[in-house]
């Protein structure tokens, strides 16, 4: 995996000028006029404060060129405020966001000039606030004072977090940086599930302004009662219709996508196979301590958690006699709750591990994913009702990470597949909608939002801690690693078990690639040794240097580092290159091993098994001023395998006709000893 992060760190740290260049434009553009609603600033402020605490940027150059940006976003738009005035409002495309200038200016007239200051961390108006100033006559001087200190607390609030972050994952990879890697991807999934939210709420709805109401009208014209219904509901003016319309929207986006979820884990669609590579590489990423935070997510969503704060929010729906909104509740997670187990008799399909019986043995959908997302979800629907839109933004964040990392420690943990926890997060989602799309138009049914809001918190506290007290040992034994290998005796491998092993390359996306032409077993130091002579060598680890090599026109192909590739999701334990004959040395050859599933068992010894591609990478040079390897994933002639060239190699041929090399040198350093093991090979779809 740092194969994919340390080009990128590598690359920053090196340049802290352009670094410094990429947050004063970042900055800058946040605080332009409207243009900031489409600045990914956070991103990129958060992962540059991540930089600073993993000790690969200086701090102080980064905070002038942030507040810097910022300062210059600011006086850019009150200039623009204060020639335009009020024909802004008329001018494209700002006029398709008259809505925020005019909150902006209800902002600016209730806090007059410390708006500067304050608008500045308020989503929504921040960039228009500036604007406004500048329309409202704002004195140009005083005007400046703010800016710059505002500007000044906006850098600390955005690059600190980032800082703590980027420290606390660096002091857990001086511990593990397989741990580092796993809650990184975590907080990455959770960022872009949130971000991807904001822009849809802020950017996306506002360039459809009318579409709303000509649909309505169109259904208003309609004389049937289902019409009607719509109009009447739907209207613009009706104070719920957008949450009414934006929970039939995400029902409709929701279902069907399940239901496509459904259709794709039959045997042999790719994402089987990208279920498969993912749950390798989480097998190569699992730590003890990764273990004990995703075990501790995972108990925290057991059934048993679920059972008493559904329980006890019902219980207190009841008690308000909000008799309607109490009955949905309970239909909804009493129907998920039959709904879970009866799909997973119906499809059968095998988990990644055993875990239960009965229905809770298979696999699809996810009881923990699904459960907690219709329960915290209607709960969350039940206290942003009626709030503003960044107040229900806040709230629909905090369910979200819990839900996204109770179904993430799943996959981690390898309880589920992939595709068993976004098959649970969509239904949990549709049946959510459902529930705001019936119930978010009642008004008159009084619950307390903060009471609701401290239920759910202290029950899931109170019991979910007696349930951790009770069961976190046995859950840390019951989910830790196991391993999964097949072992093939010597003789049965040479003869007809070679087949077992898959034929190409699979991609985390569960596409397949080139063929696997090699498999090898024993020392990979041999070889190396033995492929070095005749022209394979280990290719340029990434740099600077090397990164710069692709921009550059004349770079010779062993001079250019290796594009990282994974076979069904781990990563290559040995890469070879070799240039082609001749003068013109117009590409090369690429060699990589990885680890598989598989081990032979010869004299006694178990040796790890490894899959090998050769393929061809061209290096194209557009216009003289670049180096890019395009690869060529054909087969390649037997000549050009360096695993014939071990002694005692042997050829055979696939049904597609391509040819493998069964290969093997001396032991392994680390063999495993054993006597008398029968071959358990047996047919498998996949490594």
């Amino acid at each position: 995996m740092t194969e994919f992060i340390d080009p990128v760190l590598t690359f920053i740290a090196e340049n802290p000028s352009l670094a410094g260049l990429i947050c004063f434009l970042a900055a800058m553009g946040e605080a332009l006029f409207i243009i900031g609603l489409f600045v990914p600033t956070t991103v990129v402020l958060v992962g540059a404060g991540t930089l600073i605490g993993l000790g690969k940027l200086d701090p102080v150059p980064l905070f002038i060129w942030t507040t810097l940006g910022a300062t210059v976003g600011d006086a850019v738009s009150y200039w623009i405020g204060y020639v335009f005035k009020d024909k802004i409002k008329s001018m494209w495309p700002l006029a398709k966001y008259v809505h925020i200038i005019e909150s902006g200016e209800a902002f600016f007239r209730r806090h007059g000039g410390k708006s500067v200051f304050i608008g500045r961390f308020v989503p929504g108006v921040k960039s228009v606030v500036p604007g406004i100033a500048g329309m409202a006559g704002m004195n140009f001087a005083r005007f400046t004072v703010v800016n710059v200190t505002s500007a000044f607390a906006w850098t600390v609030a955005h690059i600190a977090p980032g800082i703590i972050a980027g420290s606390a994952l660096d002091a857990i990879g001086q511990i593990s940086t397989r741990l580092a890697l796993v809650l990184g991807a975590l907080l990455l999934i959770i960022f872009l599930a949130v971000m991807l939210g904001r822009w849809l709420i802020i950017i996306i709805l506002p360039l459809f302004p009318n579409a709303h109401q000509v649909i309505i009208n169109w259904f208003a014209r309609r004389r049937d009662p289902v019409s009607r219904w719509i109009a009447r509901n739907f209207d613009p003016a009706h104070p719920r219709s957008v949450g009414m319309l934006a929970s039939a929207l995400l029902l409709l986006v929701t279902m069907p996508t399940f239901f496509w979820v459904i259709g794709e884990v039959a045997p042999g669609e790719p994402m089987v196979r990208a279920d498969i590579a993912i749950r390798n590489l989480f097998d190569s990423l699992r730590t003890p301590g990764g273990d004990r935070i995703m075990v501790f997510m995972t108990t925290l969503g057991d059934g048993i958690v679920v059972t008493f704060a559904t329980g006890a929010v019902a219980a207190y729906l009841f008690l308000r006699k909000a008799w309607r909104r109490g009955t949905g509740f309970v239909i909804a997670m009493a129907g998920t709750a039959l709904f879970v187990p009866l799909l997973k008799l119906m499809l059968h399909r095998s988990r990644p591990m055993e875990l239960y019986t009965g229905a809770d043995a298979y696999s699809l959908p996810s009881g923990h994913a699904t459960l907690n997302a219709v329960l915290f979800g209607i709960c969350a629907v039940l206290v942003a009702h009626d709030l503003s839109r960044w107040a229900k933004a806040a709230i629909f964040t905090v369910t979200a990470t819990l839900v996204i990392t109770i179904g993430f420690s799943r996959v981690y943990l390898g309880a589920h597949w992939m595709s068993d926890v976004l098959a649970g997060l969509l239904f949990g989602m549709a049946m959510v909608s459902a529930f705001a799309f019936v119930f978010g138009p009642i008004h008159n049914e009084k619950i307390g939002r903060t009471t609701v809001a401290a239920i759910v918190v202290l029950t899931v506290a109170a019991f979910g801690g007696w349930h951790l007290s009770q069961n976190y040992q046995t859950a840390l034994v019951t989910y830790e690693p196991r391993t999964n290998k097949e072992v093939m005796t010597l003789s049965g491998w040479l003869e007809d078990h070679w087949r077992l092993v898959p034929e190409r390359r699979i991609e985390l996306d569960g596409g397949t690639e080139e063929p696997l032409v090699i498999q090898y077993f024993g020392d990979l130091d041999r070889f190396a040794e033995t492929a070095g002579r005749a022209g394979w060598q280990p290719p340029p680890k990434w740099s600077l240097t090397t990164a710069s090599g692709f921009v550059e026109g004349e770079t010779p192909p062993d001079s250019l580092p290796i594009l990282p590739r994974t076979q069904n999701g781990r990563q290559p334990v040995q890469v070879l290159i070799r240039n082609d004959a001749g003068e013109t040395k117009s590409g090369r050859w690429v060699l990589r091993l990885w680890p598989s599933r598989y081990e032979i068992l010869k004299d006694g010894q178990l040796h790890a098994l490894y899959l090998g591609s050769v393929v061809h990478e061209d290096i194209l040079r557009p216009m003289g001023e670049f180096s890019g390897p395009r690869t060529n994933i054909e087969k390649p002639d037997p000549a050009d395998n360096p695993a014939l060239l071990l002694s005692g190699a042997v050829t055979r041929e696939r049904a597609d006709g391509t040819e493998v090399v069964l290969s093997f040198g001396p032991a392994a350093p680390k063999g495993t000893n054993i006597t008398n093991a029968p071959d358990r090979s047996v047919p498998v779809q996949s490594d």
